[in-house]
């Protein structure tokens, strides 16, 4: 349903792509249902078989000049192979299939969640999760590293050969700013409580 403070590009994908049947798009959004009338005109939920799942590797990634490019190339891009971006960068633009690489999601928190890869060569990875630079922070095996805005508004990441622990964590700076500005306040009282002590202390001794 409509709700005013959904993401701006989220609203771009649906007015673009959604709202003119663009499967493709819903498949990378991993939606696992789609309502369509049956026969006699009642809508029904029914199971969509060709959702990109959670998280997928790319053969191919394409480099837009604007969101306007990426906009259309999602028209006829196939999600499950390509992916497209607008962001420079120097990973490469194309990746070799590997037919025994996967990547899964093996943990959700809302604030934190835990992907295990493994291939046997480098690959492109799309997170069906929302872009958010300025909040979620990409960790490799526990070190953290870039991401990009891929497809309008997902995450994608080029992943090392091998077997790999690939996490997001919401860590926004106001968040920490506010945990140290709260830890810096609780050490001011600790001192003057401590202070305030003392010199009851003192004036009580004869």
């Amino acid at each position: 349903g409509y709700h005013g403070a959904k993401p701006a590009a989220l609203q771009e994908i649906y007015d673009f792509q959604i709202a003119k049947n663009n499967l493709r798009v819903l498949n990378m959004l991993n939606v696992k249902y789609v309502i369509r009338p049956d026969d006699n005109g009642q809508a029904v939920a029914l199971t969509n078989p060709e959702a990109n799942g959670n998280a997928w590797f790319v053969e191919r990634l394409i480099t837009a000049v604007d969101a306007n490019a990426v906009m259309k190339a999602l028209d006829t891009m196939n999600t499950k192979t390509s992916a497209v971006t607008d962001t420079e960068s120097s990973i490469p633009k194309t990746f070799t299939k590997d037919s025994t690489a996967v990547i899964a999601l093996v943990d959700y928190k809302p604030n934190h969640l835990t992907y295990r890869s493994t291939a046997s060569n480098d690959q492109f990875a799309v997170f069906s999760e929302m872009y958010y630079a300025d909040g979620w922070n990409a960790y490799l095996n526990g070190e953290q590293v870039p991401y990009i805005k891929v497809n309008h508004l997902l995450r994608g990441m080029q992943v090392p050969r091998g077997t790999h622990e690939i996490e997001f964590k919401f860590e926004p700076s106001v968040i920490q700013k506010g945990s140290t500005i709260s830890l810096l306040g609780y050490g001011c009282f600790l001192l003057l409580t401590l202070g305030a002590l003392g010199l009851h202390l003192k004036k009580k001794r004869p």
